[in-house]
């Protein structure tokens, strides 16, 4: 009796060591699985528009030859043997001359890195649903797996830019940026000026002595907030609640001059200031109301 007891439970053991194993691979297929799903759909993008760069490249070859242009005509026919031999487009083949045919390069190339970070763009939502849940069940290693699959595709697709001063950014934007990789967001917004465009989802003092006041913005996702820092040394800022069910944050500034902002949830807004990063929440400090 003792025997097949023992038996039993190392079966059992078994079978629960390959279960967990099979959803541990299951989960990483998951992710794999959606990783394959973006580079298909981003090779059907790819071999759409070099499609479409040959048939220019024919037709700017042509509009050469009719224009007695020897040299234009040569340099293109250049670029098409080349571009059949490679079949690629990127900037290490842009030309210099002649112009025609660097504007063509450039239009379909932007085309194509456009179209192509749209389809990674698609995907990284759902990759990040997927980390999210994984890390909240305590499954980390599929977690990992997910986060590689995020920094695969972005890191291969879509280069590394640092926004400009002044951009105006979606909250769901900047909010993906940083659940898909976090250095890479700091590299794109940390330190930099730009306008943040969300709906208010809340604000509160920060603090006892009321000198700041966060007004949270959220996404048309509804995936988080970022949190933007007003300084009272700059406005004056105090709550209406003479209707309790929809408090109203009545907003001048300090110096007197300007008008009045009356800000309360579910209010479209924009709001400059500069990146903080992610500490808990995405950050915007030194906040100016836009209007």
């Amino acid at each position: 009796m003792k025997t097949s007891s023992i038996l039993v439970i190392l079966a059992w053991g078994g079978f629960v060591a390959i279960s967990g194993g099979r959803a541990a691979e299951g989960h990483g297929s998951l992710a794999e699985s959606e990783v394959v799903k973006c580079e298909e759909k981003i090779a059907t993008v790819r071999r759409d528009v070099l499609g479409k760069y040959d048939d220019a490249l024919a037709e700017l070859q042509m509009s050469f030859q009719k224009a007695a242009d020897l040299e234009g005509a040569l340099a293109v026919r250049a670029e098409r043997q080349r571009f059949g031999k490679d079949r690629s487009l990127s900037e290490r083949e842009l030309v210099v001359e002649p112009k025609s045919l660097r504007q063509t390069q450039l239009q379909h190339l932007s085309k194509m890195q456009e179209l192509v970070g749209l389809v990674v763009q698609e995907t990284l939502p759902r990759l990040v649903e997927l980390k999210r849940s994984l890390t909240t069940a305590g499954k980390l290693d599929e977690a990992v797996v997910a986060r590689a699959a995020m920094e695969k595709l972005q890191n291969g697709h879509i280069p590394v830019a640092r926004t400009e001063a002044g951009a105006v950014v979606g909250v769901d934007a900047v909010l993906l940026a940083y659940a898909g990789d976090r250095g890479r967001a700091d590299k794109t917004y940390k330190g930099q000026k730009l306008i943040v465009r969300g709906v208010v989802s809340g604000f509160r003092p920060e603090g006892t002595d009321g000198r700041f006041y966060q007004v949270y913005l959220s996404g048309p996702s509804g995936g988080g907030v970022v949190q933007c820092t007003l300084a009272s040394s700059v406005y004056r800022i105090r709550e209406d609640r003479s209707n309790p069910s929809v408090p109203v944050l009545v907003v001048t500034l300090a110096d007197g001059d300007g008008g009045v902002w009356r800000i309360q949830k579910g209010q479209a807004m924009d709001i400059r200031g500069v990146c903080e990063g992610l500490d808990e929440v995405v950050r915007l400090g030194r906040g100016e109301l836009m209007r």
